[in-house]
C-alpha cells in the first residue's frame, strides 16, 4: 500500500490457513458497489513466521483489482497481527475494515457497512457472522445456539464490536492512541479495543445485510471446544474489566465468576435435554474462566 489517499483499507490477520486466505482474498475481489467505488486496499499480515499466507498473497497481486500488502508478523498472537496490520494502514486509510481468513463476506457486504456509517455518522460499524457448518453437527448443538448469530435491526447502537466483521474510522483510533492491547492473548483484544473506543464517546453502530459467513470445522462442533471457549471468554472478560476498572474488581470478578459457575452446574444437573445440559456446564465453565482470570498479570 503506497501514500496515496484510500477510502478503506481492508486488514487481515492469517495464521497457517492459506486456502482460507485465498477464498477471502476472492470475496474481497467480488465486492459490489451501487454507486461511485471507494478506493480499497488489502493488508495482509502472516502471523505465521514460516510465512505460509506469502505464495497465496504474492499471487493474489496478479488478480485482485484492489492492491494488496502483505506482512509478516513473527511474534504468535493475534493482537500482534492486528498492531502490525494498523501500522500499515494508520495514515493512509479514512476507513479500516477487519474480517478474519476463515470467513467469506458476501458481495455487498463493504457497501452495507459503508452505507450505515454514512446513515449514522457512527465511527465504528459492525454486522453479523453467521455460522455454517462444514459438516452436520450433532442435533444439541443446532438446539443449544452454541454457534448462532445476534441480528438487530440495521443502524442500532451496539456496545461493542468483533474484528470478524467490523469498519471502524481511522481517525479516531489515532485520536484515542489506540492499538489492540497486546496483553489480551490469545482473545478479548477486540472486545476490550471497541468497548475502550465506545466508553470514549465513539459510536458502534449494526449494519444487519453486511454479512460474512465463517465455516465451523468438525472439530470445533464438540462440546469440549464450547467449554474450552468459554473458558477463555471468561478469563478473557476478567482481564478486560481488570483493566478498565482495577479499582474494587477483585470482590466484584469473585462474586460473578462463583455466581456463574454455581447456577451453570445447578442447569447442567437439572437439565433433560442434552442441549440445556451443555448450555449449564458452557456457563460453569465461563464462571471457571472469570476466575482464573483473576490470577492473571495483567
Amino acid at each position: 500500500m503506497g501514500n496515496d489517499d484510500v477510502d478503506v483499507a481492508v486488514c487481515v490477520a492469517s495464521y497457517r490457513r492459506p486456502a482460507g486466505l485465498h477464498a477471502l482474498l476472492g470475496a474481497i475481489d467480488g465486492q459490489t458497489f451501487s454507486g461511485r467505488e471507494p478506493a480499497v486496499a488489502i493488508v495482509v499480515v502472516d502471523n505465521d513466521a514460516a510465512q505460509s499466507a506469502r505464495e497465496v498473497a504474492e499471487d493474489a497481486r496478479r488478480w485482485l483489482r484492489f492492491p494488496i500488502d502483505y506482512r509478516v508478523e513473527p511474534r504468535r498472537g493475534i493482537p500482534h497481527a492486528r498492531n502490525a496490520a494498523l501500522a500499515v494502514a494508520l495514515g493512509r486509510a479514512r476507513w479500516i475494515a477487519f474480517i478474519d481468513d476463515d470467513e467469506l463476506p458476501e458481495p455487498g457486504w463493504l457497501a452495507e457497512l459503508l452505507a450505515v456509517q454514512q446513515r449514522t455518522g457512527a465511527d465504528i460499524v459492525t454486522g453479523p457472522v453467521l455460522r455454517r457448518f462444514a459438516e452436520p453437527p450433532a442435533r444439541w448443538v443446532v438446539d443449544g445456539g452454541f454457534f448462532a448469530a445476534p441480528r438487530r435491526a440495521d443502524g442500532a447502537r451496539v456496545a461493542t464490536a468483533l474484528t470478524g466483521n467490523t469498519l471502524v474510522r481511522t481517525a479516531c483510533l489515532v485520536a484515542e492512541g489506540a492499538r489492540f492491547d497486546e496483553r489480551l492473548v490469545p482473545i478479548g483484544e477486540d472486545t476490550e479495543l471497541f468497548e475502550r473506543l465506545a466508553a470514549r464517546g465513539h459510536a458502534i453502530a449494526w449494519a444487519d445485510a453486511a454479512v460474512v459467513t465463517e465455516v465451523v470445522p468438525p472439530q470445533r462442533a464438540t462440546l469440549r471446544w464450547i467449554l474450552a471457549r468459554a473458558w477463555r471468554a471468561g478469563r478473557a472478560r476478567t482481564r478486560i474489566e481488570r483493566l478498565h476498572a482495577p479499582r474494587g474488581a477483585v470482590r466484584r470478578v469473585l462474586f460473578a465468576a462463583l455466581h456463574d459457575l454455581a447456577l451453570g452446574a445447578l442447569r447442567a444437573l437439572g437439565a433433560l435435554r442434552l442441549a440445556h445440559r451443555a448450555r449449564g456446564l458452557q456457563l460453569a465453565s465461563y464462571g471457571a474462566g472469570r476466575a482464573r482470570g483473576l490470577l492473571s498479570r495483567g
